[in-house]
């Protein structure tokens, strides 16, 4: 049966000489796998254009049950058009491949879907220099839909936090799983970021590359799935203010 899809592309990887699987994220479905034609062909190179990491458009997808990938057509344009900017095409690269490990569920989840979508937008249309802590913010915000998100009640001052059980305690567990009082402190105060407000937490790189690293052993804590993020490294070298 031919459905209407709303995608958000995600990654794309080799099938065949003349095809290729793009995982999109849909908000229809969850997570899906698309075959997409490959090579130097107008056909592909257009897919290719339209679904680069983190882009947005519509489909009309074969759906059959006892498939997991699936033919599509009628491919269009939908949103904001990504950025070419080469620091927004490296955060949506990472952000892509953040999202490629974790979801991996073909299960529908509508309030996930718009979240990414808030996210792929507010990339777009945001002034370059008003983009250092997009990633900061997408792994703060995503906690939530993906059900890890810290309990802030718990918060106090000098309180330690407790990342295997995502609360604060005024005192260290008997596991080394924690972030130190201050960090617990400056965690608290990252949690008032939003995609408007990002660019006004004024950090420097090593800050910026120590909260990274703090997020990113808390997400592999509670998924330990989420293995190398390839666009990582490019990602550190990005911002010098």
């Amino acid at each position: 049966m031919f459905e209407p899809l709303n995608c958000i592309a995600l990654r794309t990887v080799k099938y065949s000489d003349r095809n290729s699987i793009l995982s999109v994220y849909t908000r229809q479905h969850g997570r899906m796998g698309l075959l997409v034609p490959a090579g130097a062909s107008k056909a592909a190179a257009r897919t290719r254009a339209l679904s680069m990491p983190l882009a947005t458009f519509d489909c009309v997808a074969d759906i059959r049950p006892g498939r997991d990938i699936f033919t599509i057509r009628d491919l269009r344009p939908a949103g904001t058009p990504p950025s070419p900017s080469p620091l927004k095409v490296t955060l949506r690269l990472f952000t892509a491949d953040i999202l490629a490990s974790l979801l991996r569920e073909p299960q529908q989840d509508r309030l996930l879907y718009e979240f990414i979508l808030s996210a792929a937008t507010a990339l777009s249309e945001a002034p370059v220099q008003a983009c250092a802590n997009f990633h900061i913010c997408f792994l703060l915000h995503l906690q939530h839909f993906l059900g890890i998100e810290p309990d802030w009640s718990t918060f106090s001052t000098g309180a330690v936090f407790d990342m295997a059980d995502g609360i604060f305690r005024p005192f260290p567990p008997l596991h080394n799983r924690i972030l130190p009082s201050d960090e617990a402190e400056a965690a608290h105060r990252l949690r008032r970021m939003n995609f408007r407000n990002a660019g006004m937490f004024a950090m420097s790189r090593f800050e910026r590359n120590r909260i990274l690293d703090r997020l990113l052993e808390y997400y592999r804590l509670h998924f330990p799935g989420l293995g190398t993020v390839n666009s990582l490294d490019v990602l550190r070298t990005m911002f010098d203010y």
